[in-house]
């Protein structure tokens, strides 16, 4: 008997409702080959429908140490951690009769992309279906415990509609010749934001803080705008991007700026902004705030500090990266953001709702 056999056991008696079975072929696996993603996420799934949430979240940490990159395990790892100390998000809501307009879905969200990509699928999914009539279903996913979104569960029936396929944004423009109806989005949607920025307002007003999240969100402000001075914000991505051999600019880019800008400003304070706790050193002068200053977070969104600081900060410098450009999207306050740009070996102004998500 092949490995591909032994999956394929597994997988029958997953479907078929024998977990105990499948669990132990998973096993089984594991231990002839411990590094296999899919089967490693196949366990893990099976460990969470079925209720041990306990087991289910070692594995997906393994996985996601694994291939950091790879936002399904942790983003599930994520909303466990959160449902265990939280509990439940709101329930979805009940089917309702399909409107005429017909269904609009998105079924990879949660698994394309990490927090700040995820919002920006939500949030073209959101206006795509309120836009055109649609009724919006959203599958489980970490939106629902943070803004208390109770959007239906995808049914099926709907046809696959990809990005890289189909111009979907141009159904937010009105230069679309038809309206996709019935129909399951795909897609990362970080293209330019100036294409649908006149619906920047009813983006920003999706994302409500809820519960837990919202007092947070609160402490957060109120520690910031309690410090005074005129806060500067700075994001340093590292994990998935050095795992992944991604493009990281230098520091010394971001030293640049804050040593021409400083001067200017009264009484800034610096935040920095990292998952890499290392990356603070070079900025010791700047005495800067961290994550760690803001209190404990809950368990799963320990990136939340880090995000709301960002959505408050004046001044604002991001990375290469989907989180804090959606978070200076969300931003009322923001008078300047920069970026990071490798042809012009330094960091240049940009507006968020006139540019590509990523270089």
């Amino acid at each position: 008997m092949t490995l591909d056999d032994l999956v394929q056991r597994a997988l029958d008696a997953q479907r078929s409702g024998d977990t105990d079975r499948a669990d132990r072929l998973y096993r089984t696996l594991l231990a002839l080959v411990p590094g296999h993603l899919p089967v490693m996420l196949h366990r893990a799934a099976l460990l969470e429908r079925s209720g041990d949430w306990a087991s289910a979240l070692p594995v997906y940490g393994r996985a996601a140490r694994l291939q950091p990159g790879l936002a399904l395990p942790a983003t599930r790892r994520a909303v466990l951690l959160l449902r265990s100390r939280l509990g439940p998000p709101p329930p979805p809501r009940p089917f309702d009769p399909v409107p005429p307009g017909g269904r609009v879905a998105m079924t990879t969200l949660g698994t394309n992309g990490r927090f700040g990509n995820q919002l920006l699928q939500y949030g073209i999914l959101r206006l795509y279906g309120d836009l055109h009539g649609l009724r919006v279903e959203a599958p489980d996913w970490i939106g629902r415990d943070l803004f208390g979104f109770d959007d239906p569960l995808p049914r099926p029936g709907l046809r696959l509609v990809r990005e890289d396929e189909t111009d979907v944004v141009a159904g937010l423009t009105g230069t679309a010749g038809t309206v996709e109806r019935d129909v399951d989005l795909w897609g990362y949607f970080c293209g330019p934001t100036g294409r649908w920025a006149m619906h920047g307002e009813r983006f920003r007003a999706l994302f409500q803080w809820h519960g837990p999240a919202a007092a947070l969100a609160r402490s957060v402000q109120a520690r910031l705008d309690g410090l005074g001075g005129e806060l500067v914000a700075i994001h340093l991505r590292r994990g998935d991007f050095v795992s992944d051999g991604l493009w990281i600019p230098p520091n010394r880019w971001y030293r640049d700026w804050l040593e021409t800008v400083w001067p200017t400003l009264e009484r800034p304070r610096l935040y920095v902004a990292t998952d890499d706790p290392a990356a603070v050193a070079d900025f010791a002068d700047f005495a800067p705030l961290t994550a760690a200053d803001l209190g404990a977070a809950p368990a799963g969104a320990e990136f939340l500090p880090d995000f709301l600081t960002l959505t408050l900060a004046s001044r604002l410098a991001l990375s290469n990266s989907s989180f804090s450009f959606t978070a200076a999207l969300l931003n009322r306050r923001v008078r300047s953001v920069l970026r990071p740009d490798p042809k012009r070996g330094g960091l240049v102004a940009v507006d968020p709702w006139d540019a590509p998500v990523l270089l």
